[in-house]
């Protein structure tokens, strides 16, 4: 019996599980530190062979080891680009929660993020866990997959072409906007209370306003999250499809 390789492919569904790793491993959905390394490489080179069986495209043109170390380099560059997607709606939700932590007065308490198996802010680690089920539930993974499945076509490994990386910079600002608007609502309750806290302190000096203001920020920061549960559903619908967007524009973009 003769057992044939075709080299071709196989250095093809290589180069692209580097692509599939480095989009995953920046998504908390796909990388958590639990996940046996053995299994998340089983799985990328799964995923990859079963994209590259798939693709008519032309053969690589790949002569020596340094070109080989090149096209992967590019093919890490450009998953990282796409799981830097996620990692920017995953960022808004964090910068939200510390702003919140600050202002309520959890800024000095952290508890363990499972995810990135990490210290986290605690209203932080809250929304994070809303936007993962968020994003699930929107078939968000699906979707990445999906798009690094179909930049095989747009960007096929060991061409010249590459993801747009004035596309990243722009979507970074995506972090500091929804971050702002997922806190707003609570933020602007918390100084409504620092208004009063103030008009007390002035009218009434005997009254150790410092120590109250402990008690009344934790009390209406929790009321605030939870009337402010209608509005995040809003804001993360757009930050979800903010992401959406910028996947479908690295792969029209080349």
């Amino acid at each position: 019996m003769t057992l044939r390789v075709d080299i071709a492919w196989l250095m093809t569904t290589l180069l692209v599980s580097v692509r599939v790793a480095a989009a995953t491993a920046l998504a908390p959905v796909f990388g958590p530190a639990q996940v046996p390394a053995p299994v998340k490489i089983f799985l990328s080179l799964a995923l990859s062979a079963y994209v590259v069986s798939a693709l008519t495209s032309a053969p690589l043109a790949i002569n020596s080891l340094a070109e080989l170390a090149t096209a992967g380099l590019k093919e890490a560059v450009i998953g990282l680009a796409f799981g830097f997607g996620f990692m920017v709606a995953y960022a808004a939700t964090q910068i939200a929660g510390r702003s919140l932590d600050v202002q309520i007065g959890f800024g000095a308490a952290s508890i363990l993020n499972p995810a990135t198996q990490g210290l986290a802010p605690l209203i932080g680690s809250l929304f994070g866990m809303v936007m993962i089920a968020v994003f699930l539930a929107l078939d968000g993974h699906h979707l990445l997959l999906r798009a690094v499945a179909l930049s095989v076509s747009s960007m096929p490994p060991g061409g010249v072409s590459g993801p747009d990386l004035s596309l990243v910079i722009e979507q970074s600002g995506v972090m500091f906007a929804f971050g702002l608007a997922i806190a707003a609502p609570v933020m602007f309750m918390l100084w409504l209370s620092d208004v009063a806290m103030a008009v007390f302190a002035r009218s009434m000096p005997q009254l150790n306003v410092f120590v109250l203001s402990f008690a009344v920020k934790i009390l209406l920061g929790t009321i605030g999250l939870a009337l402010s549960i209608g509005v995040s559903r809003m804001i993360f619908s757009g930050l979800f499809d903010s992401t959406f967007r910028f996947w479908n524009r690295l792969l029209i973009a080349r």
